[in-house]
């Protein structure tokens, strides 16, 4: 399953990222995540998380622990999950011109047990129009946190 797009708003690229990388805050912006404990690192610098998303039940919890593979300060983070179940990779990647500061996300998540199967369905429900809306707001919450107001998002 891949998930992709990009953000935009009117706050500084250094305000965005500094919400960006605040991984245990991303639950006060991100509606599919519940909770983010930071497991190596600090806030500005994490080196790995646990990160708990809001999924339906009987799914719950369902907790990816993640590593940090890249951090550029202020334009790149990057992340992997090979460990778990359910793994993948995720990259975003922060541009910023004369109007906006840009996002681009790019998730992508494998599901390795058989077992879990079924859970495929209930993220594959990211690309619905439901999904593109918790994106959008995503969106909207991650440039009113960085201080800016929510530009047209591409989703």
């Amino acid at each position: 399953m891949r998930i992709d797009g990009t953000w935009r708003s009117t706050a500084a690229v250094d305000d965005v990222w500094a919400v960006l990388v605040d991984l245990a805050g991303w639950p006060s912006w991100w509606p599919a995540i519940r909770e983010v404990e930071i497991t190596a690192g600090s806030a500005s610098e994490p080196e790995a998380a646990s990160i708990t998303f809001d999924t339906p039940a009987p799914l719950r919890p369902l907790t990816l622990e993640m590593t940090v593979t890249d951090l550029r300060a202020p334009r790149y983070l990057a992340a992997s999950s090979h460990h778990n179940s359910i793994g993948g990779d995720a990259a975003f990647e922060l541009t910023e011109d004369e109007e906006a500061t840009s996002v681009r996300f790019d998730v992508e998540l494998q599901i390795r047990s058989p077992f879990l199967r079924p859970i495929g369905m209930v993220l594959g429900r990211a690309d619905s129009s439901a999904g593109r809306q918790r994106l959008a707001k995503a969106g909207d919450d991650l440039a009113e946190l960085a201080g800016g107001w929510p530009l047209e998002h591409d989703l």
